[in-house]
């Protein structure tokens, strides 16, 4: 069923020429190729498809569509609900070949696949045997999922549990092989805590610290991983039996965090929310989910370095071509800047995106960005990379 029908605003678009910039070339994404006029509410990602149509996941409005930038049409697929072909709450879609898509349904806690044709017609569980959550982070072109075992983990005193190194897990879908990529160093820890109310009672997290540094990943269509680490920067590349490749470091000069940054920060946790997972595990137990609105955390209460990290957190994504994008960290009110890496972990140039705006997807030759108005719509628009 058509949802609506749109008009389509194309523009002659958009790299601003080339600076050098640190040694590489930096372009900025002007105006863009294509922008999509009507609003979405909360993107969590997007889907290029092999006709050029997109699939858009939208959280907020517990959506799932089918636009066509050429067309100018959108139609939903799917239906909310717990039943088969149904979704709730869908979080990241990612490629799976024979253009079909993988759907992180984190309301009935499964993993679903789209078919070309919009039906759901298979779905697995999202939590292992043990309890474990499989959240992907990436899929390459065989299908295979890849995920790691870096979430919050809250010991009996409400302290966070570090654990050992993090491991980044592959697997197939029918879940008969999983085997570790590579492991995540650690983020480092401080005295913070923050607590908000859920169904169940009051949750304090102790330890968490504001812009801390973390490391990042991201998975390419052939079955490489990036780690981006942070001391010092650098990319590090394993293919897809272990063997790594380190690039060179990245010298940058530290961006000091002010009270501006400290105000945006302390907004956008505001304005989140989180997922808390129960996992019935081999007790017997029902496992299920529950949404919890994130309360604005006082940042005078935060412990806060002096300078900001190279990136933020889930900083990198891999385009189809095997280049690295990742999102680096600059002064309050600045343009974004993407760093982008070949498949050696060289740095090879810069990107510049406008404020308000957010990378949700990579296509053929096309980045989808989501441009967030003063009303916290959500507008889709390509520019050509």
């Amino acid at each position: 069923m058509s949802r609506s029908r749109l008009i389509l605003a194309v523009a002659f678009a958009a790299l601003s020429p080339p600076v050098h910039a640190q040694g590489v070339d930096r372009v900025r994404l002007a105006e863009p190729q294509a922008a999509f006029h009507e609003p979405f509410s909360r993107v969590t990602g997007v889907r290029e498809l092999a006709d050029g149509s997109l699939i858009v996941a939208d959280r907020l409005e517990q959506a799932i569509r089918i636009i066509d930038f050429r067309a100018g049409t959108m139609e939903d697929i799917g239906h909310v609900g717990g039943g088969p072909g149904e979704f709730q709450m869908p979080g990241g879609i990612f490629p799976l070949p024979g253009d079909s898509t993988l759907l992180l349904d984190y309301g009935n806690l499964r993993l679903s696949v789209i078919a070309p044709d919009g039906r759901i017609p298979r779905s697995t569980a999202m939590l292992t045997p043990e309890g474990s959550l499989i959240s992907p982070r990436g899929v390459d072109a065989a299908g295979r999922i890849y995920f790691d075992q870096g979430g919050i983990r809250i010991g009996p005193d409400g302290d966070i549990d570090r654990g050992r190194p993090a491991p980044i897990l592959r697997m197939t879908w029918e879940a008969a092989v999983v085997d570790t990529v590579a492991y995540l160093p650690l983020p480092e820890l401080s005295g913070s805590s923050q607590s908000f109310s859920t169904g169940g009672g009051r949750v304090e997290l102790r330890g968490l610290s504001p812009l801390q540094k973390t490391a990042a990943w991201a998975v390419a269509p052939d079955g490489r991983v990036a780690v981006v680490h942070t001391d010092p920067y650098r990319v590090e590349w394993y293919d897809p039996k272990g063997n790594s490749v380190q690039g060179p470091t990245v010298t940058y000069e530290p961006v000091r965090i002010t009270d501006e940054d400290k105000e945006a920060w302390a907004d956008r946790m505001g304005g989140g929310g989180a997922v808390m997972i129960t996992a019935g595990g081999g007790g017997g137990g029902r496992s299920g989910s529950q949404t919890m609105r994130m309360p604005r955390p006082d940042p005078d209460d935060m412990e806060w370095p002096e300078v900001k990290p190279p990136f933020p957190a889930n900083a990198a994504r891999v385009t189809p071509d095997g280049a690295l994008w990742v999102q680096r960290h600059v002064a309050y009110g600045q343009p974004q800047l993407f760093d982008v890496f070949d498949q050696t972990g060289v740095r090879v140039r810069q990107v510049e995106l406008l404020p308000g705006r957010r990378i949700v997807g990579f296509g053929d030759g096309v980045v989808y960005v989501v441009n967030v108005d003063e009303d916290d719509l959500q507008w889709l628009e390509a520019y050509g990379i």
